[in-house]
């Protein structure tokens, strides 16, 4: 499976236990012949599916409890610093990440949960459905450790006097590190197990359970993937936490232009694109380090309440663009294939919808209506495009934009320069709040309804920076929340100064 290669390909050998191979070998043996078996033999066979993953939860448990007793206790105990290698002392948590949790977790709760319900496949498949949230929390999280885990392992080589005497004790046959990778095979099973069982199902209710479970652990294996791949981004300015949900990540040829240059088309280049809710991070890949592990560096990002989007580009279904206000930049990104443009197509304009309906109220459907769709069908249909005066980024907004997902509605360049929307007030106008609004970030101002305020700046499009009045602050707020008290339309000549304040 892609999704379990991708997983595997950190650079850590897998190693299986014998007798779990041999259940797998024998459970999946002659499964293509099994659609024209009859309801018993496929009976039999879902049996035989049953009880090895039962088998193997209570293998895994026991495994867990083991690498937890016999190293992480050791390591722990006073009696024993003395004897631990330089550098371990205190490192624990790294070393073993959050395994006990996830130990507790499956002894405590998932391996009962199967136990009782083991007789009825119905009921297994509910046991993943009800626990894909925990199970996509522990193992993200133990996902993202290995990497620390790894670097510290290497210091102190497993063959180290008191890791051996561990081990020995233990009676494994293994070293520490293939222990440690148990958690990662272990999810990767889950979806193996999961797909016998559906193909020895009948249709009906219990193929539809175990569809639903399938799909919810092949949801779990891919945000671990991207976890992974996350993890690997270097140089990054930007906090990826304060970014939201990462939706998507994928290799692309990616060439860019931009408006101080039309004639300059950087030629296309190969970038890892990051997307999450609130920005797309573009990367260079780097060739794969000492560890095997690919890594990317950072190159630029573009924050999502400040694109445009285009669907398709001429001669190439493959194809998208995504551009920043007033197309003064453009990436034209490339897919591998129509598929996962597609794909990401439809996803990006989730994301620019989504951040429209978070703001509610009739001012924001006048909002929409004075502002042109940020999301273009085609490039070909664009008419002759003229210079429009373009608000300049302001580092003061950054945190603030990164934190709230209103959508900037850049003028879509096919429109005329006659239809230009109308420009924000002056500054200095007065203002009123439309409704009750709750900063999110220290760079922005709580709202209540009916409250006074004074305009001071406009930010990127959608976000103004007010004082509000009697002396409760300043900050910046949203645009859709704020009305004029007296109206004031300015030129484009003092629309320009108005952004330079």
């Amino acid at each position: 499976m892609d999704t379990l290669n991708v997983v595997l390909k950190t650079g850590y050998k897998i190693v299986k236990d014998f007798s779990e191979q041999h259940i797998h070998m024998e459970t999946s043996g002659g499964s293509e012949s099994s659609g024209g078996e009859d309801s018993e033999a496929r009976r039999s066979r879902r049996g035989h599916v049953l009880a090895e993953l039962l088998q193997t939860e209570r293998i895994y448990v026991q495994e867990m409890g083991s690498i937890l007793t016999g190293y992480k206790d050791e390591i722990e105990k006073a009696e024993n610093q003395h004897a631990l290698p330089p550098g371990l002392a205190g490192q624990a948590d790294v070393l073993f990440g959050n395994l006990h949790e996830l130990f507790t977790f499956h002894q405590e709760i998932f391996l009962k949960d199967l136990e009782k319900s083991i007789s009825a496949t119905e009921l297994v498949a509910l046991c993943f459905v009800e626990k894909r949230e925990t199970f996509f929390r522990l193992y993200s999280y133990y996902c993202q450790n290995i990497p620390r885990s790894e670097r510290l392992r290497e210091t102190l080589v497993d063959t180290h006097l008191f890791l051996q005497a561990c081990q020995q004790r233990l009676g494994h046959k293994l070293p520490l590190a293939a222990y440690l990778l148990k958690p990662v095979q272990r999810i990767t099973k889950y979806q193996l197990l999961l797909k016998d069982l559906l193909r020895y199902s009948d249709c009906g209710t219990m193929s539809a359970g175990l569809q639903q479970a399938l799909d919810c652990m092949l949801v779990v294996l891919k945000c671990v993937n991207d976890s992974m791949h996350q993890i690997a981004i270097t140089g990054v300015p930007v906090d990826l936490n304060q970014q939201g949900e990462l939706l998507l990540q994928g290799s692309f040829l990616v060439s860019s232009e931009t408006k101080r240059d039309l004639r300059l088309r950087i030629r296309p280049r190969r970038r890892h694109i990051f997307l999450y809710e609130k920005a797309m991070l573009f990367c260079k890949p780097a060739a794969k380090n000492s560890h095997n592990k690919a890594t990317y560096h950072f190159k630029h990002d573009l924050q999502m309440s400040q694109i445009g989007l285009t669907e398709s580009v001429k001669g190439d279904v493959r194809k998208f663009e995504v551009w920043r206000q007033g197309r003064a930049e453009v990436h034209t990104i490339s897919a591998p294939t129509a598929e996962i443009k597609r794909a990401w197509v439809e996803r990006i304009k989730r994301v620019l919808l989504d951040q429209l309906k978070e703001l509610k109220g009739e001012r924001v459907r006048q909002y929409a209506q004075n502002h042109r769709t940020l999301i273009q069908t085609s490039s070909w249909d664009l008419g002759p495009q003229k210079e429009r005066p373009q608000p300049p980024s302001n580092p003061s907004r950054t945190g603030s934009c990164d934190n709230h997902d209103e959508p900037c509605w850049s003028t879509d360049p096919s429109e005329d320069e006659e239809d230009e929307p109308e420009h924000a007030p002056a500054v200095g106008c007065a203002l009123m709040a439309l409704s009750d609004y709750t900063a999110v970030g220290a760079s922005e101002v709580s709202l209540r309804e009916g409250q006074h305020a004074e305009l001071l700046k406009v930010g990127c499009a959608g976000w103004w920076y007010v004082r509000l009045a009697g002396g409760q602050g300043e900050g910046w707020a949203p645009a859709a929340y704020l009305d004029q008290r007296k109206t004031s339309r300015s030129s484009s000549r003092s629309h320009d100064r108005l952004h330079d304040h």
